[in-house]
């Protein structure tokens, strides 16, 4: 159990540095004639984008920086429970730092490289097509998802009548113990990703005047890939659980072939999933070249610095009035505390911090 832990926390881990290299080489994904979505001219990386350039590489280095030493402290003091749990909550926390960094950024390189006297486009298009759940919804997905979750939320109820019986020993007690974390943890990132599904489905979108149905194409293939790769999640999710409460109801009796099969039952979801969501990226990838959706930024208007009132340095943001979770500042963008989105964005990630802390708990 312990080589299982620690191996889910490199892994974890792993998933961090790939995330972290990907982010490092997206300024010049598009070439020197780019910086991130933004065309910049020919001596930007050679003058006033240097320090940009440079602030950008170390901003996402300190997701993993400060991560490390308590990262080493838990491997080092044994506590891997501990480890895996914080390697959760380090990746979630990465992801969303990620995605503010190149929000700020790509303004902070659109404001450098705009030419003098060159003229801006001003006029944008907010798509006005209503979005339900219902219709990105695919019932065979969610009858396996309730079923998977239903046998394991028996399997949890039968371990916890047989530690309330007689014969009920030391290993009944640690079913109890195990169901009840896996059976909370992937329930939580099963409403997660639920969350995330319905926020994007909801989410307004721009349009440029210009070449507006090809960037309509483009973001539709965008949004069907997210939610593809989070209704993937939440399957894998639930097979997962299923999985799992099976191995901590009757694994441990069954003979080693039965242990053997449902291991390969295991890593076979594991392989279906990582097959699933390479196939996805590389279909985004095709439309991606087709589309080039690069070209098409340069016809959206510069947005104005948002009015309302600023907080830590202009980081934060506050504005009931203003529909947008993420607005221009005067230093680059700022995060509009007021907003549903970044109410319900806290209160998950607080949920998750608390829900962490107290399955390390209930794992000892």
């Amino acid at each position: 159990m312990t080589a299982i832990v620690i191996s889910v926390a490199l892994l974890l881990f792993a998933a961090r540095l790939r995330m972290l290299r990907r982010v490092w080489r997206l300024p010049l994904k598009n070439g020197q004639s780019f910086f991130l979505a933004h065309e910049v001219g020919p001596d930007f990386y050679r003058s006033a984008g240097a320090p940009l350039f440079r602030r950008y590489h170390v901003s996402v280095l300190v997701p993993v920086l400060l991560d490390g030493p308590l990262a080493a402290w838990l491997f080092l003091t044994k506590r891997y429970v501990d480890l895996e749990l914080e390697q959760v909550l380090a990746l979630v926390v990465s992801i969303l730092a990620y995605n503010l960094m190149l929000a700020h950024f790509s303004s902070l390189a659109a404001s450098l490289s705009l030419e003098p006297g060159k003229p801006q486009t001003t006029r944008l298009r907010l798509s006005m097509a209503l979005r339900r759940l219902r219709d990105y919804t695919t019932p065979a997905i969610e009858w396996v998802i309730g079923g998977a979750t239903l046998l394991a939320l028996a399997m949890l109820g039968r371990c916890y009548a047989l530690s309330l019986t007689a014969n009920a020993n030391h290993f009944s007690f640690a079913a109890v113990r195990g169901g009840k974390v896996l059976t909370v943890w992937v329930l939580y990132w099963q409403l997660g990703f639920l969350l995330l599904k319905i926020l994007f489905i909801r989410r307004r979108m721009p349009l440029p005047a210009k070449r507006t149905e090809d960037f309509r194409r483009w973001r539709m293939a965008w949004l069907t890939h997210k939610l593809r790769i989070f209704d993937a999640v939440r399957l894998f999710c639930a097979l997962s659980m299923l999985l799992g409460m099976t191995w901590i109801t009757y694994g441990r009796g069954w003979p080693r072939m039965g242990q053997v099969i449902l291991l390969g039952l295991s890593a076979l979801a594991l392989l279906l999933y990582l097959v699933y969501v390479a196939r996805e990226e590389r279909r985004l990838a095709a439309t991606e070249k087709e589309l080039k959706p690069v070209e098409m930024v340069k016809e959206f208007p510069r947005f104005p610095v948002a009015e309302g009132r600023y907080f830590a340095g202009g980081l934060l943001y506050f504005n009931r009035d203003n529909p947008w979770v993420v607005v221009r500042s005067v230093k680059g963008v700022a995060l509009n505390l007021a907003h549903s989105t970044t109410h319900i964005a806290a209160a998950y990630l607080t949920g998750l911090v608390i829900l962490a802390i107290s399955m390390a708990r209930l794992a000892r």
